[in-house]
């Protein structure tokens, strides 16, 4: 499964909207769950790097300034060695209890995010419909905070209840941001997002276009 079965899962639960949200922001809505997925459980890599002869590491090539943490360091065949990530005069590095040889390598483990592409995907099969529930979500809070600032319009009789609109997609999108902690075993209690803003490009209230792109629709 890719990208492309992601975009697919995402669609179908909003397709009664489908209309209303384009592949841009549906595809923005992806990579912002993946980030969250990514921080809620992030990928565990490990990589060898080489002494250079004093108690400091060059980090590995895979690690991400910003998210990455260290797990551990170990000399394969050997005990853990006891080492931190901390910031030198030439950048950060992991700082030993030793010193290491120039001819030893040492194994070390860190998180790393995840990847999502037509040619790269480390999302687990069994986590995939939870990182869709998440990217469904944030389009469906952005439809309600959309309806929940609109006025009614009162030039067609049979005109929609903006309001209870705003209800409906609100509730639709707490349902689902509940399944993906549900099945991440997250507490929601500890664990608050950050908002996160997805651009849709959204009729005024008249329906009228407020802006226009040259976007493709799902």
């Amino acid at each position: 499964m890719s990208l492309t079965d992601i975009q697919t899962l995402v669609s179908n639960l909003i397709r009664d909207y489908s209309d209303e949200i384009t592949n841009a922001d549906r595809d923005q809505a992806i990579d912002l769950a993946v980030a969250r997925y990514s921080s809620d459980k992030p990928r565990s890599l490990i990589e060898a790097v080489q002494g250079v002869g004093t108690d400091l590491l060059p980090l590995p090539t895979g690690w991400e300034d910003g998210f990455s943490n260290l797990r551990m360091t170990a000399i394969e065949g050997r005990a853990e060695i006891a080492s931190r990530v901390e910031q030198t005069l030439t950048g950060y590095k992991i700082r030993t209890g030793s010193t290491i040889s120039g001819s030893t390598e040492v194994l070390v483990s860190f998180t790393a995010s995840h990847l999502l592409s037509e040619v790269e995907d480390t999302i687990p099969r069994h986590d995939r419909e939870a990182l869709s529930f998440w990217a469904a979500a944030l389009l469906l809070e952005q439809l309600a905070s959309y309806y929940a600032g609109s006025k009614q319009t009162t030039i067609d009789a049979d005109s929609v209840d903006w309001q209870s609109k705003s209800r409906d997609f609100a509730a639709r999108a707490a349902r689902l941001r509940k399944l993906y902690q549900d099945h991440l075993g997250i507490d929601p209690k500890r664990n608050v997002p950050a908002a996160a803003v997805v651009d849709l490009n959204r009729p005024n209230s008249l329906g009228r276009s407020r802006v226009v792109k040259g976007r493709g629709r799902i």
